[in-house]
Order: C-alpha cells, then sequence, then structure tokens
C-alpha cells in the first residue's frame, strides 16, 4: 500500500481556494469543430471561456474524428475514447444512474497504510499537457483505403519535429528492417526465433546475465562498500525520511515505445513493446539513486496515448511523475516524448507499467530492481522471474467485453501463462477468430491465425552448492499465481519492497501486481534439471487460464540443456486463497498512530442506464479527463472535489495513518 497517498497528502496541503473550472463553464458543442487544433500560446477563441492559455483546445473534438458521437463508444471506459468534458452529450445516455446492481456474497479485507502528510503546498506542473489522442481516420464503408495509410493529409498535427524533454513533438524513431537478433542466443536451432518470440529481450535465456549486489556510481567509479553503509532491514525504513541514503547517482533509461507483432507462446498477435522487447528492459538503482527515464512515444497504426507508472514506488516529493493518466500527467501524446524523475527510496523487486487504459497487457512492462540491505546472504541474484497471463487478442477487444454488455466474457479467461515472456501453446486449439482482432474502435488487426509448435520455454540456470536470489513479480492482468520449483524449498524475504523475517514456503501466492524475492539453494547434483512452474488456479472467479500451469526448465552447472526436465511437482494447488498473512512479519515495524482515519470501501459491478457493466467503488466509478489531471487543480488551488464525484477524491485530512476496510462485492477476485 506505500506510495498509494501521495496525491491525498498533496492535496492535504492545498489552501481551499477554489478558481473558476472552465470545463464547467463550457456548453460549446464538440462537434461543431471540425479539425483538432495544436497547443497554443496566443489567446483562446472567445467561444472557449477562460480557457488556460497553454492547454490543448481539443477537448471539444468528438472520440475517433467521428462527425458524430459512435453509436458502439462505452463512456464507462474505454481504451481510446477518452471522457471529453465533464457530462456526455444527452444521446451518449447517462452512464452515471445504475439501473440493475449486481450483488453477491461479500468478503471483507482490511488494508491498513500508514502515510507521510508533511506536504505543505503543491509545486505547479513543469510542463503544460500536450494533447494525448487516439486519432483514427473514419473512413467510409464504400473506401477501400486502410485508415493508416501514408498518403493520408489528414491526421490532427503537422510533420514532428525533433525529439525534446519538455513534450515537444518528434519524429518516430526508425523502424528497424529486420529484427537484430540470432536465432537462438544459445547457437541452437529452434523452432521460433527469440525475434520472433520475445523481440530483443534476452528474459528467460541462458544468455542472461546474473546481477551484482549494487551498481558502481553513475560516473563508473567503484564504492568502497555498500552504497546505503550501516543501513539494514531492521534499523532503516523508508517511511522514515533520514534512512533514504541520498547517493548523489543517476541512473538514465530511454524507452521508445512502438507497436509490433510477437509469437510469446508461438501464437501470433499484436503488441505494444518497449524498445522492441518483451518483457521491456530492466530499470536497476542502488538504493537512494534517482531514476531518469525518457519516454518517446511512438505509437502508431492508429496513434495512442500512453503513460508509464512505476509500481509500489513512493514518490513522496515527485507525485507528478508516478505516471497515472488524469491523475497525475496527461498522457503522452502521439510522436511526443516526456521524461520521469524520481528517487528510488524503496529497496527490493517491483515493476512498471503503462498505466494508459490495459495497454500493459500488450507488452509495455517491465522489471525494476533497487539494490539495499538483505537480512539473509546468498550468492547469486537470478534476478526478474516475471509471471503473467497472457491473452492472443489485443488490449483493445479484451477491454471492449470488460466494459460490454456481456457478464459471461467479464472477465476474460486467458489463454495462457507465461514465465518471463514465453510459454508454449497446442496450435491444434485456435483461440480466436480473425474477426475477433480489434486494434480500436474501428480498425481491425491484419493479423490471421498463425501458430508455431513447440514455442521454447525459459531457462535459468542454478550452481551447485550456492544460494540465489529470484525475484518473482506477478505482471499479469487478471490471474492469480501459484509459483512453485520441483524438489526445492524457497525462504521468502522480503514483499512488495517490504523486509520479512525469513520464512520457508514451498508455494508462493502472488495476486496481480505483488512481488515475492526468494532464496533457493542449490542443494543436488551438478547434472540435475527441474521444472519451475506457475499456474492460475480457482477458475474465472480467480483470473483462471485456460492453461493449466506454465513451466521453464532449471539446469544446474553440467546438466544437458537441450533436455527437457522431467521433475513432478509435490503440490496440487486448486484455489488462489492469499498465503496465511500472519506468517509475514515486518523486519522494521511500524507503530501506527493512536486514532487513525477509518473508511469502508465497497467495491462492486453494476450495469448502468446504456445496459453497460461498469466497476464502482462506494456506488462510484472514477471517469478520467486527460485534460485536467486532478493534481494539476490541486496545484491551482482548485480542489472541488466532493463537487466532481467522478474524480473519486477521498480526503483523509491530516491523519498520519489509515484503516481501509475492503469489501468485495463483485463475482471475482481483486488484489
Amino acid at each position: 500500500m506505500r506510495g498509494a497517498w501521495s496525491l491525498t497528502a498533496l492535496a492535504v496541503g492545498v489552501a481551499a481556494q477554489e478558481l473558476p473550472d472552465w470545463q464547467n463553464e463550457n456548453t460549446i458543442d464538440w462537434r461543431t469543430f471540425g479539425q483538432w487544433t495544436p497547443p497554443t500560446t496566443e489567446a483562446p477563441p472567445a467561444a472557449i471561456k477562460t480557457l488556460p492559455p497553454t492547454q490543448p483546445q481539443f477537448t471539444q473534438k468528438a472520440p475517433h474524428g467521428y462527425p458524430s458521437a459512435p453509436p458502439a463508444w462505452k463512456p464507462t471506459q474505454h481504451a481510446v475514447a477518452k471522457q471529453v468534458s465533464q457530462e456526455s452529450p444527452a444521446e451518449w445516455g447517462a452512464p452515471e444512474a445504475p439501473s440493475v446492481s449486481i450483488v453477491y456474497e461479500a468478503t471483507t479485507n482490511t488494508v491498513y497504510t500508514t502515510v507521510d502528510v508533511t506536504v505543505t503546498s503543491c509545486p505547479a506542473a513543469e510542463t503544460a499537457c500536450p494533447a494525448a489522442i487516439a486519432w483514427v481516420k473514419a473512413g467510409s464503408e464504400e473506401s477501400s483505403e486502410e485508415p493508416w495509410e501514408e498518403t493520408t493529409t489528414e491526421a490532427p498535427f503537422e510533420k514532428p519535429t525533433k525529439p525534446t524533454k519538455t513534450g515537444k513533438p518528434h519524429k518516430p524513431f526508425p523502424k528497424p528492417t529486420a529484427k537484430p537478433w540470432t536465432p537462438d542466443c544459445e547457437g541452437r536451432d529452434a523452432t521460433l526465433t527469440n525475434a520472433d518470440q520475445v523481440g530483443n529481450s534476452t528474459w528467460g535465456t541462458l544468455c542472461q546475465p546474473t546481477f551484482p549486489r549494487w551498481l558502481d556510481h553513475d560516473d563508473g567509479s567503484k564504492y568502497n562498500e555498500a552504497p546505503w553503509g550501516d543501513k539494514t532491514t531492521k534499523n532503516s525504513d523508508a517511511t522514515v525520511r533520514n534512512d533514504v541514503p541520498n547517493t548523489g547517482d543517476t541512473r538514465y533509461y530511454d524507452f521508445n515505445i512502438t507497436r509490433d507483432q510477437i509469437s510469446t507462446d508461438g501464437v501470433l498477435r499484436d503488441v505494444i513493446l518497449i524498445n522492441g522487447q518483451f518483457p521491456g528492459p530492466l530499470i536497476e538503482a542502488n538504493w537512494g539513486d534517482w531514476i531518469e527515464v525518457t519516454v518517446h512515444n511512438n505509437i502508431e497504426h492508429p496513434f495512442e496515448g500512453t503513460a508509464v507508472h512505476w509500481h509500489g514506488l513512493l514518490q513522496r516529493d515527485t507525485q507528478w511523475y508516478d505516471g497515472v493518466p488524469a491523475v497525475g500527467q496527461c498522457p503522452i501524446a502521439p510522436m511526443h516524448s516526456f521524461t520521469y524523475k524520481f528517487q528510488a527510496e524503496l529497496f527490493g523487486s517491483s515493476w512498471y507499467h503503462a498505466h494508459y487504459s490495459a495497454q500493459y497487457t500488450g507488452g509495455i512492462v517491465g522489471p525494476i530492481q533497487v539494490y539495499g540491505p538483505t537480512q539473509m546472504e546468498y550468492d547469486i541474484d537470478i534476478g526478474p522471474v516475471m509471471l503473467s497471463d497472457w491473452f492472443h487478442v489485443p488490449y483493445f477487444s479484451i477491454v471492449a467485453d470488460a466494459v460490454g454488455t456481456d457478464l459471461s466474457v467479464i472477465p476474460p479467461t486467458s489463454d495462457n501463462i507465461l514465465i518471463n515472456g514465453r510459454a508454449k501453446h497446442d496450435c491444434t486449439q485456435r483461440t480466436y477468430d480473425d474477426s475477433s482482432q480489434w486494434i480500436a474502435s474501428n480498425l481491425e488487426s491484419n493479423i490471421t491465425w498463425t501458430c508455431v509448435d513447440d514455442a521454447p520455454l525459459s531457462k535459468f540456470r542454478f550452481e551447485s552448492g550456492k544460494t540465489h536470489r529470484l525475484r518473482i513479480s506477478n505482471i499479469g492482468a487478471d490471474g492469480i499465481m501459484k509459483f512453485s520449483i520441483d524438489g526445492h524449498m524457497m525462504t521468502v524475504i522480503s514483499v512488495d519492497f517490504v523486509p520479512i523475517e525469513p520464512k520457508e514456503a514451498g508455494v508462493v501466492t502472488l495476486g496481480v501486481g505483488q512481488r515475492t524475492d526468494v532464496l533457493v539453494t542449490a542443494n543436488n547434483h551438478t547434472q540435475s534439471a527441474y521444472w519451475m512452474r506457475t499456474s492460475a488456479p480457482g477458475g474465472e472467479a480467480c483470473g483462471g487460464s485456460s492453461a493449466p500451469e506454465s513451466l521453464a526448465a532449471i539446469y544446474y552447472d553440467d546438466a544437458d540443456t537441450s533436455i527437457l526436465p522431467t521433475t513432478a511437482s509435490a503440490y496440487n494447488e486448486t484455489e488462489c486463497v492469499n498465503d496465511p498473512l500472519e506468517d509475514t512479519i515486518p523486519e522494521y515495524s511500524i507503530t501506527p498512530s493512536a486514532n487513525p482515519f477509518v473508511e469502508d470501501l465497497e467495491l462492486s459491478l453494476v450495469m448502468n442506464a446504456t445496459g453497460n457493466y461498469e466497476w464502482q467503488i462506494n456506488n462510484q466509478t472514477f471517469r478520467a479527463n486527460f485534460n485536467e489531471p486532478i493534481l494539476f487543480k490541486a496545484a491551482e488551488g482548485n480542489v472541488s472535489y466532493p463537487l466532481q464525484p467522478q474524480w473519486a477524491v477521498h480526503n483523509y485530512d491530516k491523519n498520519n495513518s489509515v484503516v481501509l476496510n475492503v469489501t468485495n462485492k463483485t463475482p471475482f477476485a481483486h488484489p
């Protein structure tokens, strides 16, 4: 729960001064604006009332460039059809008025968190928000021209120019003519090349190097001791500001986000990748380092906005770099760049992912490692072991179902489970019709069913007699994972950036977004080979998968890597229940305040007046306005959140501790 309350802390210290809300006063019909207008510093037209001079003037534009609102548009939540005003036009229906409530047997969990609310002012945003659009040319039925033909002159912006770090447009990165990878990095023949399976990734190959105990300085000079000095898991914690080291080092990363097609399990599908690989590249830093990531949005055919969230990091003084569009930033517009900069205030293992619609299920996802103290010594850091459910259709089609009218496809059942981006699929089992592949509301994929049998599985190397650290994470969309290693026990040392008193486990459970660091000692013969395995048991209610489990091979020093393991599991997991919480004891104890703020939160799934299902907390669904991030409104002194219930802002005043009683009334598990 750490890091989830930075916006609350920021809003508390803002003076309660309301400024005019120009969107609420604006009554102009967006359909009267026929062409998107780029951001300008000139005075706005008189027809647009009190528009801030640096705001993009595209809020009156119909979604997707339609001359009128498309009848199939789902205002509850949509991959690219964004909310463009505080109230939908009348002809779109009244999504805020639910007509049917779906009530199920509920379970209640208490979530306890301690927050720092010492922020007393809210700095203004560093740059204006470039318009984030998902523009698709709306051709007529008689036209045979593809919406993305290079000959079109109707794109809503001019030719991009040079990239900068201030949100300016730039030219797309050149697309390689061939993926720069050999058929198999281990020099063997493979049924599916590494490039076709996962792009430029080395995750899940024996070519992937292991990781250090800490990084050198950013100038290449060596540390004489650990960067965190004498701080340990028991005497220091990020909740105490002075405990966080300030190393003076910054780690720089450059992300180029583009569309692609890969076959992680042998089945070809549309994806969106970072630097041409899946999963994305590792972000690593020492505890106390600064991390700077420049993201170039080169998503096109069709264009989409994007944003990247750094999961679990506190962002205590950098809330606007948390990567959640409509909360801390505008989405990064197509052919634009944005630079995030934040401190690694926590240490351990995590992940980053797109926070724009469900893009991360399409491939915008990768691992984070922050090196810090450990309560148990180990010999080798294996690094990320990323578990995820996987769907063979583009994320847009999944989102359309998730906010659709058919409860039977909510949530969708995944087609497979991946370990570090790899798995096998039985190609005799076709998982989709060609007509079901949609990458935008009026744009079909050009993919037809293509499947390669015996796709390579992920592989890892153990050294006999050594203790290995595995950084396990569930980077999937819905499935609750059960992870184990045949013939080995695991010692859990950290959960979700929190070092814990070591405990032994044969199976580790991870909900979506959760991370667990474990130590595994290779105590068998040097020629041994074992299966690592993960499953998503419990059926649809637990985010189940059509695949019973996924496997990856672990080879000891002298094992023949051309032969698959033959080991069996000692466990038969059939439910998605949590591991016993009472066994998870933090190394560093935090005493909560005497009088915490207590709130009951009820999760529900309801059918609104349009017949579409929507997800609610306390009978309210969150409705994003990409042009007006909530944090920006707070910085301007506009804190009229009670008057805007669709923003779902909860005010916890100046309380240092918050108790949330969460009741899940949906028929599905929720992390």
